[in-house]
């Protein structure tokens, strides 16, 4: 019987589909038989069935597999196509896993196969009702559910639901409207990825909270984007997850912010705010006021006199003035609360605050509140105003005084800068004053105005050294109050000078950049400069750069004056003006001087043309009538004969030009004596002539170049090559006579032959170097000397000579090639190199030899050999002689201590230096670090040990400890651990780890599919290395320490892997180990799959054998036995013997076929209700009296519906046998765990029975297999699971299914 036996309110309609008539009947009558609740109706295939189940009302479907127009399976699709909630039961005599698994795709409720051995029937009403009741339950829940879901939808809060994993369960209308969302695509949705806006919110804290500890919580929230409203908020937990009203707020929490703002506003503005009562009490009073009145802004002050407070922080006359208003204006308040006079005029008192005094304007203002006279009294800081005010009033001043010392006259360059800084220095309130000149980083003081500072015009300084040096970096105004705020201290000007306040401004002469104009005091000011002294000081500075461009002008102007004195004198020249309007001709000194007259010889046009020669005299004259009529200029060499009668060579230039000072248009000239020049140069054709001698008769290559040195640089310009220069290079005189250098060679090669040439005219004298100039084959470089040709002091040619070196310098050159890269070899090579004269002394030691070895070469250069110790030392000397005597040492393995005293391991290679006659000079020596190399040696040698060692380990435990340890003692990664596949979990648990890696992490994670960099490596099958693991983003943990990482993949068996919390560890070297050793770790646990599999195999064939051997042989023996006797006697009673024993022997074989089976992992699971499944198993099981009871809460579990159906059989069959008919079996889950338990009121297991019950074969009944439980062990082993027993509430056995660790 069922454990419910509760009977239905209503029949249960069943409809029965058959297209065997007989059959049919024949369940419906046993169906009728079997309980009088049950009332079916028949329908004999798909078409009648899905009609009935349109018309009448249908409970249940029962339905046989074979049909004639379908089958069960098919039927149970279309039904399942209109409706998912009506039971379905498959009944048939065809049964087989295969029909089971279907008939569960298709969305059967029940299959039962018809057995031969049971009361099918009896089964099948048990089952109906059961689901019958359930669907029925399902259906009043909907049915509820549906009820409160309209009475939520008419709540005028927002609400919603969710359950335990956070999934939204429920959203009301109102709440869809709210977040502007369809409840249809969020419903089954997190809360937290539909809504990230909340997430580490408060909100999303509160609702953890409430679910955690199974508190209602009730609190207000702001809602940001995109929601942007207050909302009072209620969540109700449950069992099941959590229900949330929520209600919109914001128009009430806006009119509480804008009261507290208004109440933040008054308590927080910086004018002082009171209210005095009826009798000059305080009655209010914000924390300006405070602050004011009192001192301190937590002061309390209410209820106290006016007076009493104010206290003698204002002068008598103040207070006098204050009362008065506030009387009268107490007198003058009336009901319709009018003010006085006072309302619209200010009292301005003066009130001491701390250490300063402040001004403040008060106004008074009456007011009638309550039927009461108050009075409310406001104050406004205008100290700042009046120092604007007066501040306004010095620079007006100051402007005034600029003014006035613009206008002075007769006055000195310099005294007008020092008065322009002291107008400066008393406007600004400060005490120096500072014209500066900048140039490069010299800083140099031009004029200053610094009555009390020890500091005058001339001084110089840094740049950086002065505060100018933010001035010229930003080009701008720059200025400061006070130095040590504006983190000044460390300036030098400030340890210096102590300079407090400062303000600087560019100083711009003629569009250039000079310096700048600042001023400075070592006091701090009260106020920041303003945008008026800024101003102020950039007109200071306007006025300071007029009168330096003054003064330049002036000094430029006396400069040429004097200029031209000399030049007129040093060069024979003058200066001369003819006005034709006025016939005036005016003659300079010069001019004068030339022509031989008296200093005060004044003479007319004529005059001045008598001068000229005869034969010249036409000549000028036309030019000078051209140059008037036609303005045409006129540049003439011409002779003029001085009154002695001397014949003097003159170059005559004259312009005619329309402005002058005068205003008329007048002709200009120039006049210069060359008789001189025209001497000179007869003697250089003279000289010319000699030199052309030369260049024929010449084989060298030799060059002549004029030389103009008129202009601001020399030029130059080919007059003549040598035959010799013409045969060696290619070039003819042709080509290049009055070229330049550049002309003939290109701008770059042109510009260098031009530097040395100019290099010759400045020094005056011979010069040599050689040079690059890529005339043609082997013409390329040259070794020139240059010789100037001197006339009066001044270079008119160049004569050079040059000799072709270029086959030497190509030889200079590879040879120099060839040592430099010798030397960079032996710099750059990663070994020693030393040399050893012949008495044993260092001359050579490279930079590796001093990284490797720690010496420097200041240390070893001239020394003995550091690395050779004491008792090496006859060694030493003997493969010196060796070497000596041209033996060479080749790949020699030694071992030499460093400097810290490291051992390395190296190998050395020595060979003799010969000089030119072949004799040894030195001893060459390098030496290669091999340290690493042995070690990696000794390493791969102890991991093939460490592989030996896992030959004989057998489980994947003892496997990873021998792996651990190589990791740390072999390896030095002192953070390793292993992970085994477990298919069945779908995960990578920890099998073992080094101690530093327990001390680091504790225990270690299990890694499941796309959780960390370690699956992704598990599943590529590739060795990954990260030096930052931070920086892939996907970390296990997002806080581990580990920051490098190696992860190898073990195939299929799992994963190893090291790590470092340093980024950039590992090293090639590293990673290449750490993967042999784990390629020896894979194929041990390959090796030890292996054998475990053997070996359970070899377990399970021992089972069968011993089976088959023993427990098949004794009831088949008395089978055969009874047999015979009933042949024998005739008695018919001993065929039920007969029976029992073929009985048992199914059942022996059912069981092994389940055995054969075994541990086999499930790989199509799906989530089960327990619930459901434990009440089919029942109906499967001969149960007599005895009663099943499910606990609530029991969990869903992922599975295998058969498999589980199958344990469940074995348990409850177990209960019955052991327990008595009149057994009560109950199922629950366990508390804390997703785990569940099986217990019984029977007689339960002796405790030192409990370790055996689950070995194959044991069984304390008469007629039982001994495989029950052995089964039930298997099955649970094979969904990942642990079963245990103990004894139960009761005083039966209880069965305890865990999630294995």
């Amino acid at each position: 019987m069922l454990g419910t036996t509760d009977e239905l309110d209503d029949p249960i309609r069943v409809l029965y589909v058959n297209s065997d008539p007989a059959f049919a009947e024949l369940v419906q009558t046993k169906l009728q038989q079997t309980s009088t609740e049950i009332d079916s109706i028949l329908a004999d295939g798909l078409d009648e069935a899905l009609h009935n189940l349109a018309a009448d009302r249908i409970d249940c479907i029962v339905t046989a597999y074979s049909l004639d127009d379908s089958d069960g399976i098919g039927l149970t699709e279309s039904i399942r196509q209109q409706n998912d909630d009506i039971p379905i039961i498959l009944f048939t005599g065809q049964g087989s896993e295969e029909i089971a698994s279907e008939a569960t795709r298709a969305g059967v409720s029940d299959y039962i196969p018809v057995r031969s051995e049971r009361d099918n029937f009896t089964l099948l009403a048990a089952r109906i009702r059961t689901l019958t009741r359930a669907a029925r339950k399902r259906t009043e829940a909907e049915q509820t559910k549906r009820r409160f879901r309209r009475t939520l939808e008419r709540a005028t809060d927002a609400i919603y639901a969710v359950d335990s994993d956070w999934r939204i369960e429920y959203i009301n209308e109102k709440m869809a409207e709210r977040v502007e969302r369809d409840p249809d695509a969020i419903v089954g949705q997190t809360i937290w990825e539909e809504f990230p806006s909340i997430v580490g919110t408060e909100l999303e804290d509160k609702y953890r909270t409430a679910m955690e500890t199974g508190e209602p919580v009730s609190f207000e929230q702001w809602l940001g984007e995109p929601f942007g409203y207050w909302v009072e908020v209620r969540a109700f937990p449950d069992d099941d997850g959590l229900t949330v009203f929520s209600r919109e707020i914001t128009t009430e929490r806006e009119r509480e912010l804008e009261l507290e703002r208004s109440d933040a506003i008054l308590e927080n503005i910086h004018d002082v705010v009171f209210v005095l009562g009826e009798q000059g009490d305080i009655e209010f009073a914000n924390t300006a006021a405070k602050r004011l009145l009192a001192g301190d802004q937590s002061a309390q002050i209410i209820g106290q006199q006016i007076e009493t407070v104010v206290g003698g922080r204002v002068s008598d006359s103040d207070a006098t003035r204050f009362s008065q208003a506030v009387e009268s204006t107490l007198d003058e308040v009336e009901s319709d609360g009018g003010s006085t006079g006072l309302y619209d005029t200010d009292l301005q008192l003066d009130v001491v605050a701390g250490a300063s005094e402040r001004t403040l304007d008060v106004r008074v203002t009456p007011f009638q509140s309550r039927k009461r006279k108050q009075i409310l009294v406001v104050a406004r800081d205008v100290t700042e105003q009046s120092e604007v005010n007066r501040q306004l009033e010095r620079e007006r001043d100051g402007l005034q005084d600029l003014q006035a010392v613009m206008a002075e006259s007769d006055v000195s360059a310099e005294s007008r800068l020092q008065n322009l800084l002291e107008v400066g220095c008393q406007t600004l309130g400060l005490e120096i004053g500072i014209v500066s000149r900048i140039q490069d980083s010299d800083y140099t003081i031009e004029a200053v105005h610094a009555p009390e500072a020890d500091i005058e015009a001339g001084d110089q300084f840094d740049l950086e050294s002065t505060y100018c040096a933010e001035v010229v970096g930003t080009d701008s105004v720059y200025s400061f109050v006070d130095a040590v705020s504006d983190g000044k201290e460390t300036h030098p000007a400030y340890r210096e000078f102590e300079l407090e306040s400062y303000i600087g401004v560019p100083l711009v002469v003629d569009e250039t950049r000079y310096g700048t104009v600042n001023f400075s005091s070592p006091t701090t000011r009260v106020a920041p400069f303003g945008a008026l002294e800024r101003t102020f000081v950039e007109l200071v500075a306007q006025l300071v750069s007029t009168e330096l461009s003054r003064r330049r002008d002036r000094a430029e102007l006396e400069r040429q004056e004097f200029l031209f004195d000399r030049v007129q004198e040093i060069a024979d020249i003058g200066i001369w003006e003819y006005f034709p309007s006025s016939g005036e001709l005016i003659w300079s000194d010069g001019v004068r001087q030339i022509h031989g007259v008296e200093d005060d010889y004044e003479p007319t046009l004529d005059d001045g043309l008598e001068f000229y020669h005869p034969d010249d005299r036409e000549t000028i004259t036309e030019a000078v009538d051209r140059a008037i009529e036609d303005w045409e200029p006129y540049d003439l060499d011409l002779r003029i004969v001085r009154p002695d009668g001397e014949v003097r060579d003159v170059r005559a230039w004259g312009e005619y030009v329309e402005d002058t000072k005068r205003g008329d248009s007048a002709l200009r000239g120039v006049f210069q004596d060359i008789t001189k020049r025209k001497a000179e140069r007869s003697e250089h054709r003279e000289l010319a002539e000699e030199y052309e001698a030369l260049l024929e008769t010449s084989g060298d290559a030799i060059f002549l170049l004029d030389v103009d040195t008129a202009g601001e640089d020399p030029s130059f310009e080919f007059a003549r090559l040598s035959p010799g220069y013409e045969s060696q290079t290619g070039i003819t005189t042709e080509e290049v006579r009055g070229k330049t250098p550049r002309d003939v060679f290109g701008d770059q090669e042109g510009a260098e032959l031009e530097a040395n040439y100019t290099r010759c005219v400045d020094q005056g004298a011979p010069i040599s170097y050689r040079e690059e100039l890529d005339i043609g084959d082997g013409a390329q470089f040259w070794e020139t000397s240059l010789a100037p040709v001197v006339v009066d002091g001044e270079t008119v040619r160049i004569v050079g000579i040059a000799r072709n070196v270029t086959e030497q310098v190509e030889r200079e050159r590879e040879l120099e090639a060839m040592n430099q890269r010798l030397e960079s070899l032996i710099e750059a090579t990663p070994l020693t190199v030393m040399e050893i004269d012949t008495d044993g002394t260092v001359i050579r030691w490279n930079d590796e030899a001093e990284t490797m070895f720690g010496w420097s070469q200041d240390e070893v250069l001239g020394e003995f050999n550091p690395m050779v110790p004491d008792e090496q030392q006859e060694e030493f000397a003997s493969h010196r002689q060796r070497v000596l005597s041209g033996e060479r040492i080749r790949a020699k393995e030694i071992r030499r201590e460093t400097k810290d005293g490291d051992e390395l391991d190296l190998l050395l290679s020595v060979a003799p230096v010969t000089g030119p006659d072949g004799e040894t000079t030195s001893i060459l020596a390098v030496l290669e670090d091999i340290t690493e190399q042995k070690r990696l040696e000794a390493r791969l040698r102890s991991l093939q040990d460490t592989a030996q060692q896992m030959s004989g380990a057998e489980s994947s435990e003892e496997i990873g400890a021998i792996a651990v340890d190589a990791a740390t003692e072999i390896l030095d990664l002192d953070v390793t651990g292993i992970w085994e596949n477990n298919e069945r979990e779908n995960a990578l648990v920890p099998i073992t780890e080094t101690s530093a890696a327990r001390d680091l992490f504790g225990e270690s994670p299990r890694f499941t599919p796309g959780d960390s960099l370690a699956w992704d490596a598990f599943e590529s099958g590739e060795t990954q290395v990260y030096d930052d693991v931070q920086a892939e983003g996907q970390p296990h943990n997002p806080n581990t320490e580990i920051r490098s990482e190696i992860l190898v993949p073990l195939g299929e068996y799992g994963l190893m892997s090291t790590g470092s919390v340093s980024t950039q560890v590992f090293s090639e070297t590293d990673v290449d180990l750490f993967r042999i050793l784990a390629a020896t770790v894979e194929a041990a646990l390959a090796r030890a799959s292996r054998e475990e599999e053997l070996r359970r195999q070899n377990e399970r064939l021992d089972q069968f054998a011993s089976v088959v051997a023993h427990d098949l042989r004794n009831p088949l023996s008395v089978a055969i036995g009874f047999l015979e006797i009933a042949e024998e006697t005739g008695n018919a009673e001993h065929f039920e013997k007969v029976e029992s024993a073929h009985d048992r022997i199914e059942r022996l074989i059912e069981d092994l076929l389940t055995l054969a089976r075994g541990e086999t992992t499930i790989e199509d699971a799906e989530e089960i209700d327990l619930e459901s499944i434990t009440t089919e198993a029942w109906g499967y099981v001969d149960t007599g009296e005895a009663t099943l009871t499910v606990a609530d809460g029991v969990p869903e579990v992922t599975g295998d519906a058969g498999r589980l159906t199958q344990l469940f059989e074995n348990l409850f069959r177990n209960a019955v046998e052991h327990g008595g008919a009149d057994v009560t079996v109950t199922v629950g889950g366990l508390d804390g765990d997703d785990g569940f338990y099986v217990e019984d009121t029977g007689s339960g297991i002796p405790q030192e029975k409990q370790d055996d019950v689950f070995k194959h074969g044991v069984t304390s009944s008469d007629g039982g297999t001994g495989f029950g439980l052995s089964i039930v062990a298997d099955i649970a082993k094979a969904h990942g699971w642990t079963v245990s027993v103990t004894d139960g509430t009761d005083g039966g056995a209880r069965f305890e299914f865990t999630r294995s660790k």
